[in-house]
């Protein structure tokens, strides 16, 4: 019995020993081996990292006016949120963010891999008094922190919309794009969507900084350990001069409220661009109607929805018949062939037939214009006149022609997205070809063209044949004010055509803003401009108003704006885009 015992004992204090020394061999692969592991667990577990929104870098104007900037603004985030307490918090943000749950599931199950980040639940700021209501509940709302970010403002408005563009939460396959280009973003991060904030993302976007503090279990914040400050975006100077986009946007928005107001239920949209002539800057772009870019993301279903499609921005996506601005085409190449000269006089009946089997072709009412020299047919955009050029000239040089102006490929504009190639009516070979088309493409029709690409024709007029790379971006700057990139004016492609092709060009687009031109009404402006005029057919039956159209560049003899109205159904040139015109010139140059 007594052996019994003892053996048992044995046993059980081998035992006891075993178990000690696999305890202490635990303790001491935990204590020593593994100490480096576990402190830095049980330090995550009181300490967070924090990231600190950086600015986006601001944008001016020509002129140093500031178009945009960024303010402070509170937002909600989630960090560390367990699953016993999701569905509460995640059904209480719901009510007070007026946000779906299931909304503020996906984003937070979105981000799962990274709890060591904060989810971003509100993408726009939240009011003070959500911040208030969300500290009286701090200790029902585990894992729930108010963010402070710089938020994106637009100091006027809508102004210059299309051309500046907006920002907005970063959607999956854009941040797939940028994990694969080795960029870092958060998947609730904001990142430019459109115009110069989507196309010059990489300088305007900082670097954000990080806060790292210690928290209870609440997940409120004890003390601060370290912080490393955020770098700003760099920031943009555009070529826009501020103020003749506000007088474009402006004039355009008048004259199309006027339209209205007198019965053309039609009219109601429309496109200005201004280029300076010697650079290819953009010094507006105007697409009408607009947006807010400020309110873009609570607005963006109704924007969407609209049949006026305000999110187009027309200046450069819009594609347009381009009447009879497009009869300078077909004077330089009657010039530069050698088929007529400045002196050369073509008769005007007012309707003609000019080929075998095709319909009679006339001016507009069969106006008479008797003789006439292209200065003259210009300044009265006298179809018959150009009707015999393009007879004389032949479609295929017509063609080549246009195509030196930048016709029916893109200016090569690099700052927007979008933008369109247009097109010219040509011969195809193989198809048929009916023989009163080169009357049809002399005066402007079967082509579409965007107003960009208008604004870069007047400008080639205007200079003499000097294709720039039109673009919106100046130059770049650091938050210290040093310039890092400056953009210098480039040269796509230069005509050389003769003295007198320009000469005779220049005068007849003078003496259209003179008595007796289609656009003499711009007669007593502060500024001499040079222009011409143009009515689009849209519509055979004639039951849509003609498109109104005017490309022109002032001062005439010296220009520094090359300008292109379109105003959609708007009617003769005379009636909607010269109006437009006549007004920017005015008020621009009335200051000086």
């Amino acid at each position: 019995m007594a052996k019994s015992m003892l053996k048992r004992l044995r046993v059980f204090s081998a035992l006891v020993v075993l178990v000690a020394i696999v305890l202490t061999s635990r303790l001491a692969w935990l204590q020593i081996y593994q100490y480096d592991h576990y402190f830095a667990r049980a330090e995550t577990n009181r300490m967070r990292e924090l990231p600190i929104g950086a600015p986006r870098g601001e944008i001016y104007d020509r002129n140093g006016e500031l178009l945009v900037g960024n303010r402070p603004g509170f937002v909600v985030s989630v960090l560390d949120l367990n699953k016993r307490d999701q569905p509460d918090v995640v059904a209480y943000l719901s009510e007070l963010l007026e946000m779906e749950e299931a909304d503020i599931s996906a984003k937070i199950w979105d981000q799962r891999y990274r709890s060591f980040a904060p989810i971003r639940i509100s993408t726009k700021p939240v009011s003070a008094e959500v911040v208030a209501q969300i500290e009286e509940r701090r200790i029902d709302l585990p894992g729930v922190i108010i963010e402070t970010q710089p938020m994106r403002y637009y100091t006027e408005d809508s102004l210059a919309a299309h051309a500046l563009g907006y920002v907005g939460a970063i959607g999956r396959e854009e941040l797939l794009k940028m994990q694969e280009q080795g960029r870092f973003y958060r998947g609730t991060d904001s990142i430019g969507k459109f115009g110069v904030e989507k196309t010059w993302e990489e300088y305007l976007r900082g670097q954000d900084g990080i806060l790292r503090v210690e928290t209870n279990r609440f997940g409120r914040r004890i003390q601060v350990l370290d912080k490393k400050d955020p770098i700003p975006g760099n920031n943009l100077t555009l070529t826009l001069d501020a103020r003749l986009q506000k007088i474009a946007e402006q004039s355009l928005t008048e004259v199309i409220d006027n339209l209205r107001g007198e019965g053309n239920d039609q009219a109601g949209k429309g496109a200005v661009v201004a280029l300076n002539p010697n650079t290819g800057e953009i010094l507006a772009m105007v697409s009408f109607p607009s947006y807010s870019p400020s309110t873009f993301n609570e607005n963006f279903i109704k924007l969407r929805d609209d049949r006026d499609n305000p999110l187009l921005n027309r200046a450069v996506s819009g594609a347009y018949p381009v009447g009879s601005t497009f009869k300078m085409v077909g004077a330089a190449a009657a010039l530069e062939e050698g088929i007529i000269s400045i002196r050369s006089i073509i008769s005007c009946t007012g309707r003609k037939v000019f080929f075998p089997n095709d319909p009679a072709r006339g001016c507009f009412n069969n106006a008479v214009h008797g003789s006439l020299d292209v200065v003259q047919a210009l300044a009265k955009s006298c179809n018959i006149f150009f009707f015999e050029l393009g007879k004389r000239t032949g479609i295929d040089r017509l063609i080549a022609y246009a195509e030196d102006f930048g016709f029916s490929r893109t200016t090569g504009l690099q700052d927007l997205e979008g933008e369109r190639a247009g097109s010219l009516l040509r011969r195809e070979e193989g198809k048929f070809w009916p023989v009163g088309n080169v009357l049809t493409a002399a005066i402007g029709q079967g082509h579409t063209i965007t107003p960009l690409q208008l604004a870069n024709f007047s400008a080639m007029l205007a200079n003499g044949g000097t294709h720039y790379r039109p673009f919106l971006v100046k130059g770049v700057s650091d938050k210290s004010g040093e310039t890092i990139l400056t953009v210098e004016p480039e040269i796509i492609n230069q005509l050389e055509y003769k003295d007198d092709t320009w000469e005779a060009i220049h005068q007849g687009m003078e003496a259209v803003a003179l008595p007796g031109g289609t656009a003499a009404s711009m007669r007593n402006l502060p500024v001499k401009v040079a222009g011409k005029t143009g009515s689009a057919q849209v519509s055979l039956s004639g039951s849509h108003k003609a498109h109104s159209l005017f490309v022109g560049y002032a001062p005439a003899d010296a220009p520094e704006i090359a300008l292109a109205v379109i105003v959609e159904h708007g009617g003769l040139g005379g009636q909607a885009a010269v109006p437009v015109a006549r007004q920017i010139f005015a008020e621009y140059y009335a200051a000086e």
